[in-house]
This record gives structure tokens, C-alpha cells and sequence, in this order.
């Protein structure tokens, strides 16, 4: 069942949109294949037997109670009805409380994700002690109350659940005593009663201490049951291929599930064989624009169509086929430098590993390594540079040659020189390829053949450089922005220079 959980699981998360995997989906993910995934595969091995126990033995000890004495059955029936409402309190009380506890467990777990991930950058800051770990710290605090709070509630829930038992049966056994005594019973008929009483306190005490892990199993059933109800992108039901690469956006608009609309009506054309640019302020809706037409998501409104087809007709693994991509967060895979190419076309031979290396500048980051092609990465490519993983993925990018590329600030932890000649390349392969990227990069920006000026999820200006130049606008202070900033530069004053050893 636990294989079979992980096999339906696993299946159904290589079906969702690639936008729903958020940096708040790695510590509930991984607990839910982890931990609840074992729980409901442990209900039928270990919790299934006693809870059949805990309501059968009961029933079929009240009904045959009716048989000796109709009095005692009804108060056996009154006393179990007692029982079972006390145990459904208790298991509200840990279902209330186990909740919250499993949201800020999962929550904790992806920031120790995030801790372990960016200690260079919290170690930049002086991150250091335990009174500084900011948000990871707060993180725990909740999952610690959270926990305090599900194990005393649950606990006098219990206290509560066993109270109730002792007090049903110390009732019945009075009510029996006194029947007898009062000449309404048998001596032999009450001995019977009171060890059916008796008996059938043993699988209710059973029941009520396992009442707590049963609750826990459901919530684990519902929380799978959630992310299996998760819908996937819907998918066409027949294969349709994109007559060519060219791409088309008609009156785009998208927002997330906050409800706010990063894309507000979005029209262009981006023709085969071009290099467009897409600038404009940050949260314009530059990055969210590329992942739309890489089918991140599908449109809240209007149309993306690729080869003169609607991506949505395509499919994801159409989509999927016919671009390539790199993010400005490129990740790679703890493996050789070899291995993280090769996942664009595992076929691929030395010569042509060797080609896009050269093209992406990463041939000079493998010669410095000791092992060459196969130094590993380490996972995330935390053995690399910013610069050296950025390179790995161009490169693996040029590898797959899909007739679309996206690139969302490709360039930007390249030095001058490697920038030119990445922007150099993506020049070169924009010559056959739809090539789309989002830069601050003056010469990627200027050797566009369209410039796409994105503000508030709106095209304010389209056009070459040249013209968008002298039209002003937004445009114009965007590029006289940029140009300040390229002249910025570190001084060494003369006071610095007198006192340095």
C-alpha cells in the first residue's frame, strides 16, 4: 500500500503545473511522502484489527446483554453511546490541533530547507547565533506551540475520553447491584452482566487510546486525498505539432491566487528567427510573462500560441519540447558537470558538449576544474559559482536547441567579457531560434531586433531600440537609468589610501 501511495504520489506531482511548486511546497511535500504517506499505509498493518475489535466486541457484548436483561441492555447501550461521544470529542480536539501542527511542521522544514541552502548569503549578514535565525527561528516557536498546545488539549481530551469509561461502568454496575438487590435480578444473571460490563470496557479502552492515532491517519488520508485532488493543466486528447516557432500572445491576462493581475492584456508578436527583449520596472510581470508562454501556468484570459497553435492545445510536453529555459535561479542537480548537460539530450557526444561549453563560455570553468568534465556540482551546484552555474545552464539550454529560448537575466552573474559572449551567442542563435529575454544588460538590450517595455503587466512601447530611444518615455529612463549605473564605480580615497597596510 505504502509503494503503492509513493507510486500514485510521485506520478501525480509530474502531472501538476510547474508554477504550483513554490518554495512553500518543499517541507509539506516531503513530509506528506515522508510521514502521512507511512501513516495511512500503517492504518490497515497495525491500527485496522484493534479498531474492528474496539466496535464489534462492544455490539455484539450489548446485544447479547438484551438476551438476560432488557434493562441492562439499554444501559449498556446508553453507556456505550456515552463512550463513543467522549471519543469523537477527543478525536475533534486532536484533529482541531493536529492541523495547525502539521502546517507549521512542514513550514519548518522548508525553512531549514532555506537555512541549510543560503548560509553563504546569511553568513554575508552575520546570521550567525541563534538569536539572529530571523524567520527559521520564528518558524520553530510556532511549531513548538503548536505541539504543546495538540499534546495538552489532546491530553485532557483523553483524560476526559477514560473518565467517561469509568464513570459508565461504575454506573451500570451499581444499576445491576441494585436490581439484584431489590430482587429484580438473579445472583447468577448480575455475576454474568458485570463481566460482560467488564469485558466490554477492555476493547473501548483499546479504542480510545488508539482514537488519537486514528484521528492523526485520517488527516493524513484527507491531506493526500487534497494533493491528489490537486488538478493537473488539462491536457488535449490528441497530438497536435506547432507549425514552426514563431509565438504570438492575443489579450493575455493572468494573476496569481492572490487575486492581484500581474498580466493586464498583453498582445505581441515574436517572429521566428528574432531577438525580443522584454524590460521595464521591477514586478512588471517580466518573469511571470516567460513562464506563461514556457506553460508554467495557463492564461486566466486570451491566448499564447506557439507555431500558430495554442499552447494549451499543444500540451505541456509539446510546450515542454519546443522551449528551452533559463531562469535567473538556475538549479543543477548533484552530478558532474557532464551529467547536468546531458538532461537536455543524454545522446549527446563529446563534440557537442564541447561546442555549447565554448558558446557559453563554460569551457574555461572546466579546464580550471581538477576533474574536468566530471568535478560535480554539488547538489543545487553549490560547488559552483553564481557565474559558473548560470554557464551550466546556457549551455545546457544550447544542448537541447529547441526552436524557442527563454532567458530571464541570463547574463546577469557574468563578468563584461563572458557577457559579450553569451550576448554574442544569443545573437548568433537567435538567427534560427525564437529567442526571448528579459535583461538589464545594455548590449543584450541593444542588440535586439524588438523591445517590449513591460509596466504593471501592460506593453507601454514596442520597437527597436533606436526608435523606442528617441520616442521618451519609459523606455528612455530605463536606458538613461542603465547607462548611470554602468558608470559607477569604486573610489579609493586619499584618506583610504594613506591608512591602508
Amino acid at each position: 500500500m505504502l509503494t503503492g501511495f509513493h507510486l500514485r504520489i510521485g506520478n501525480h506531482l509530474a502531472t501538476l503545473p510547474i508554477g504550483w511548486f513554490g518554495a512553500d511546497r518543499t517541507g509539506p511535500v516531503g513530509r506528506l511522502v515522508a510521514k502521512d504517506a507511512t501513516d495511512v499505509a500503517d492504518f490497515p498493518a497495525h491500527l485496522l484489527r484493534h479498531l474492528i475489535v474496539g466496535v464489534t466486541t462492544p455490539t455484539t457484548l450489548i446485544i447479547g446483554s438484551y438476551l438476560s436483561d432488557w434493562r441492562i441492555g439499554i444501559a449498556l447501550t446508553l453507556g456505550a453511546s456515552a463512550c463513543l461521544m467522549s471519543l469523537r470529542l477527543y478525536m475533534l480536539v486532536v484533529h482541531r490541533n493536529d492541523a495547525q501542527y502539521e502546517h507549521d511542521i512542514g513550514a519548518t522544514a522548508s525553512r531549514i530547507v532555506e537555512y541549510a541552502r543560503l548560509q553563504p548569503t546569511l553568513r554575508a549578514y552575520g546570521v550567525l547565533t541563534h538569536q539572529e535565525l530571523g524567520t527559521l527561528e520564528a518558524s520553530l516557536h510556532r511549531q513548538q506551540h503548536s505541539q504543546s498546545r495538540l499534546t495538552v488539549r489532546g491530553a485532557w481530551g483523553l483524560i476526559g475520553c477514560f473518565g467517561t469509561m469509568q464513570l459508565v461502568v461504575t454506573a451500570i454496575i451499581a444499576f445491576t447491584v441494585a436490581l439484584t438487590l431489590h430482587g429484580d435480578m438473579a445472583p447468577a444473571t448480575m455475576i454474568g452482566l458485570l463481566i460482560i460490563t467488564l469485558r466490554m470496557v477492555d476493547p473501548l479502552s483499546q479504542f480510545g487510546d488508539l482514537a488519537g492515532h486514528v484521528q492523526v491517519t485520517a488527516d493524513a488520508i484527507r491531506r493526500v486525498r487534497e494533493l491528489l485532488a490537486t488538478p493537473p493543466l488539462p491536457e488535449p486528447h490528441r497530438d497536435v505539432a506547432a507549425a514552426g516557432a514563431d509565438i504570438e500572445l492575443r489579450g493575455v491576462y493572468f494573476g496569481y491566487h492572490d487575486g492581484a493581475t500581474v498580466i493586464n492584456g498583453v498582445d505581441a508578436i515574436l517572429p521566428n528567427g528574432s531577438l525580443t527583449a522584454i524590460v521595464g520596472p521591477s514586478g512588471a510581470g517580466k518573469t511571470t510573462l516567460l513562464r506563461l508562454i514556457a506553460r508554467f501556468f495557463d492564461v486566466d484570459a486570451g491566448s499564447i500560441l506557439l507555431g500558430g497553435r495554442d499552447v494549451r492545445e499543444l500540451g505541456t510536453d509539446t510546450v515542454a519540447h519546443q522551449t528551452a529555459q533559463v531562469f535567473e535561479d538556475a538549479y543543477l542537480f548533484d552530478g558532474t558537470i557532464a551529467d547536468n548537460l546531458r538532461m537536455a539530450d543524454p545522446d549527446a557526444s563529446e563534440t557537442q558538449l564541447c561546442r555549447v561549453a565554448a558558446i557559453a563560455r563554460l569551457d574555461e570553468v572546466i579546464e580550471r576544474l581538477p576533474n574536468g568534465w566530471d568535478s560535480r556540482v554539488g547538489e543545487g551546484g553549490s560547488a559552483l559559482s553564481g557565474g559558473e552555474r548560470q554557464r551550466v545552464a546556457i549551455a545546457r539550454a544550447l544542448l537541447k536547441n529547441a526552436p524557442v529560448v527563454l532567458l530571464d537575466e541570463a547574463t546577469a552573474a557574468l563578468d563584461a567579457a563572458n557577457e559579450a559572449a553569451v550576448t554574442a551567442a544569443i545573437r548568433e542563435l537567435a538567427r534560427d531560434h525564437t529567442v526571448i529575454v528579459v535583461a538589464h544588460q545594455l548590449s543584450t538590450i541593444r542588440a535586439a531586433d524588438q523591445i517590449l517595455v513591460l509596466d504593471n503587466g501592460r506593453i507601454t512601447a514596442r520597437g527597436p531600440h533606436d526608435v523606442l530611444i528617441t520616442a521618451g518615455g519609459t523606455y528612455t529612463r530605463f536606458w538613461e537609468e542603465r547607462l548611470r549605473a554602468r558608470g559607477w564605480q569604486l573610489r579609493q580615497t586619499p584618506a583610504a589610501t594613506a591608512g591602508s597596510t
